[in-house]
C-alpha cells in the first residue's frame, strides 16, 4: 500500500536483511533494514521487520517503539502490527504477562493442527483476557456452536482491531451457514464501514459479504 515506486536500493537490503534474519543473523539483518528505511522513511515494511527481528533478539522495547513506527505509516493495519502493539503494550503496562507475543507467535510457526490447539488453549487457560489466543482457538475447533462461543469470548476481551475484525467476520461466516443470513449481512456491512476496521478486514469482510449475497440457499 504504498502511493510511489519503492527505490531499487531499498527493496535489495530489504529481501537481503530479511535473508539474514532468517539465519539468525540479526545484527546484519538490523544494518540492513535500517539502511532500507533511510532510503525509503515512509516504507513499512523494512520498519515492520525491523520490530519483528527486534522481538527475535528478545529487546521487547525496541520491538514495541518499531511496531509503533510501523502503525503511524499504516494506521489502517499491516500484517500483525495491531496484535503485537495490542500484546506488547499490555506486557509494558502489566496487563499480560512478559513473554506473551513469542508464545503467541509459536502457534502459527507450528505447523502441526494438535500442537496449534494445544498452544492456544494454554494461553487462554493461563491469559483468559488475551482476545488473540481465543481467535486463534476459535480456528481450530469444529463445531460450529463451540467455534460460536469462543468468539464471542473473543469480542469481549476487548480485542485490537485486526483480531476483532477477524472474529466478526467468522462469527458472519457461521451465523449464515446456520441460516441468519441477514446479521451476518448487517455484522459484515457495519464492518466494512466502521473505520477502525483494518484494510485487510475490510477486503475479507467484502469478500464474506458478496459470498453470502451469492449464495441462494
Amino acid at each position: 500500500m504504498n502511493n510511489h515506486p519503492i527505490n531499487t536500493a531499498a527493496k535489495q537490503l530489504h529481501e537481503e536483511a530479511r535473508v539474514l534474519g532468517q539465519s539468525g543473523q540479526y545484527d546484519e539483518s538490523i544494518r540492513k533494514l535500517e539502511a532500507a528505511m533511510d532510503l525509503e522513511p515512509t516504507w513499512a515494511y523494512p520498519v515492520y521487520d525491523l520490530a519483528f527481528t527486534y522481538l527475535l533478539k528478545g529487546d521487547s522495547a525496541k520491538a514495541l517503539q518499531f511496531y509503533q513506527k510501523t502503525d503511524e505509516l499504516q494506521p489502517k493495519g499491516f500484517f500483525t502490527t495491531k496484535t503485537a502493539l495490542y500484546t506488547l503494550e499490555g506486557e509494558k503496562a502489566g496487563k499480560f504477562p512478559s513473554g506473551l507475543y513469542m508464545a503467541y507467535m509459536q502457534i502459527e510457526w507450528t505447523q502441526d493442527a494438535n500442537e496449534k490447539f494445544q498452544i492456544a488453549r494454554t494461553i487462554t487457560d493461563h491469559v483468559p483476557d488475551f482476545a488473540p489466543a481465543w481467535k486463534e482457538l476459535a480456528n481450530l475447533l469444529d463445531d460450529n456452536t463451540q467455534r460460536l462461543n469462543v468468539i464471542d469470548t473473543g469480542l469481549s476481551k476487548a480485542p485490537d482491531a485486526e483480531t476483532q475484525g477477524v472474529l466478526l467476520i467468522n462469527k458472519a461466516i457461521i451465523l449464515d451457514d446456520s441460516g441468519k443470513k441477514e446479521e451476518a449481512k448487517k455484522i459484515l456491512g457495519d464492518l466494512i464501514f466502521s473505520a477502525a476496521t483494518t484494510t485487510a478486514n475490510v477486503e475479507l469482510a467484502k469478500f464474506a459479504l458478496k459470498s453470502i449475497a451469492e449464495n441462494k440457499q
